[in-house]
């Protein structure tokens, strides 16, 4: 196997076999440029193109770049190299096992060479570079799974115990989640749903700290259940997501578990006395445009884009294919930067938290990824959050990760199965969680929100309120406006059901009034 040095934007060599190029990349990694674009030409001749990887050098300083020979058949061991993605190692899992595992040696890469991750990790070259959008624990587990010859994701399952009541009046509460690969409806987003203060945001709460917070005890915070582990975390990192200002989820600090496995999105922002402030605009424009960056090498940008292709249903105003083209194909950081920082401040409130919790998800989403989002449809209407959880699901599916999701809304519920969903009722001190006893994927709104809130059948009280609004053929912002906020979770979830009926069906119809 021989391999050359390409610049980028040259002319590739043509009539190849058993032989790679390194494409070069002038992508900076805070002052190293290391990537290089794989491209195999197998025994027989056919051209596999693999995909991003970047090649460190023991000893490399910053605002150098890696000098890789112009032609050599293996690296010497003053260097080492990591696939950027988990598709990188499928891509190469496509050639003969001898020839991948050729190619993989003579690059000296660190996740199929674990003594050589050992060996180089900590090298500033590999922590600013190599490392810099890649999780260790995805390059111990499953780049070297998949280098190794296994499968590109595999099924897992993990338990919650709550913490038992404070005064002793009831017992803890177990949670199963299992994710299933390729299952239709997809199993990567489980609920968590119930009427308003009985408990969802809480049991979300303690299980964020229970994995995230090194100085909470069982007794204040439950524990994980794992599974077929063998001692080993069952989550490589966890992402929590939420915007409420008055949010009561644990903002953690980089020193309880590590900056490189925990990510916040929301509106609090850490101070030195651990008080959080809110965020201005400005510095959740700051975190958008941050993110981007991260998500603009190689299949990335790719899953970036299918994410904001999602939102794109009819009259949604969001981004036009010809921006999204237009950003992708800009190469200069300093341009894109300015083009997403203009798109990001013209959006609408609704449209800035989608686009930066998605940007921020692609950036940090890996296999084994817990994703933690409390209550979405406080800054989202209906059509946008039934979006949202569908560009969620596909980009979980893609990456193995899992999400739990607190919330009122049967928007949500309808994109998932019963068996992805946790019913929750309180009884005194007791909280009962329970599966739905209809199938939810795909169910009817209306439906949903009696099954899950239970409705009497009145016409009185707020029930009254609600649905003359909905008659009126106002939109969910603007009875909300009418409200002036003041609307409580349950409601929400009822006004979103009635104007779903509404929409769908030319009007309530006798049926729907003799729910609500």
């Amino acid at each position: 196997m021989r391999f050359t040095v390409v610049e980028e934007g040259s002319e590739e060599p043509t009539d190849l076999r058993s032989h790679a190029l390194l494409i070069t990349d002038r992508w900076n990694d805070q002052g190293f440029v290391t990537m290089f674009h794989l491209v195999v030409y197998d025994e027989g001749g056919v051209r596999r193109d693999i995909g991003e990887v970047k090649i460190g050098k023991f000893g490399m300083t910053a605002r150098s770049s890696t000098p890789v020979p112009q032609s050599f058949d293996n690296l010497d061991d003053t260097f080492f190299s990591l696939g950027q993605d988990d598709s990188y190692y499928t891509n190469l899992g496509s050639l003969r096992i001898e020839f991948r595992e050729q190619v993989l040696s003579a690059l000296r890469d660190m996740a199929f060479d674990a003594r050589i991750f050992a060996h180089a990790k900590d090298e500033p070259v590999t922590q600013q570079s190599l490392l810099r959008f890649v999780k260790i624990a995805a390059v111990e587990e499953q780049f070297r799974r998949i280098a190794q010859g296994g499968e590109r994701v595999t099924a897992f399952q993990v338990g919650y115990k709550s913490p038992a009541p404070a005064d002793g009046g009831g017992e803890p509460v177990v949670l199963t989640f299992a994710v299933i690969p390729e299952s239709l409806p997809p199993t990567n987003i489980h609920v968590l749903i119930g009427r308003n203060s009985v408990g969802k945001s809480f049991l979300l709460n303690r299980l964020t700290r229970c994995i995230g917070d090194s100085e909470a005890s069982e007794e204040q915070v439950g524990r994980i259940i794992e599974y077929g582990r063998g001692g080993r975390d069952t989550f490589t990192n966890l992402v929590s997501v939420t915007f409420s200002a008055f949010d009561d989820f644990p903002l953690l600090n980089d020193g309880d578990i590590g900056i490189a496995r925990y990510a916040y999105v929301g509106l609090k922002s850490p101070t030195s006395n651990r008080t959080p402030k809110i965020k201005t605009p400005n510095r959740l424009l700051g975190d958008f445009t941050e993110s981007v960056e991260a998500c603009l090498t190689g299949t990335r940008a790719q899953r970036w884009a299918k994410a904001l292709r999602t939102l794109q249903y009819a009259g949604s105003g969001f981004i036009t294919d010809e921006w999204l083209e237009d950003f992708l194909t800009t190469q200069n950081a300093d341009s894109r930067r300015r083009k997403a920082r203009r798109l990001f401040v013209g959006l609408s409130s609704g449209h800035k938290v989608v686009l930066l919790t998605l940007t921020r998800l692609v950036e940090h989403v890996t296999e084994r990824t817990l994703v933690v989002i409390d209550e979405p449809e406080s800054h989202l209407h209906p059509p946008l959050l039934a979006a949202f959880i569908r560009a969620l699901s596909d980009l979980l599916a893609e990456r193995n990760g899992l999400a739990i999701v607190a919330t009122h809304s049967p928007v949500v519920l309808q994109e998932v199965p019963a068996s992805c969903v946790w019913k929750l009722n309180r009884y005194g001190n007791q909280l009962v969680a329970e599966r739905p006893v209809i199938e939810t994927f795909g169910e009817n709104v209306g439906i949903l929100t009696h099954e899950v809130f239970g409705l009497e059948v009145t016409d009185s009280g707020y029930h009254r309120y609600l649905k003359r609004l909905v008659r009126d053929n106002l939109s969910y912002e603007e009875i909300l406006g009418r409200f002036d906020g003041q609307l409580g979770g349950e409601a929400k979830g009822i006004v979103m059901a009635l104007i779903s009926v509404r929409d769908t069906q030319g009007g309530l119809g006798p049926a729907t009034e003799e729910r609500y």
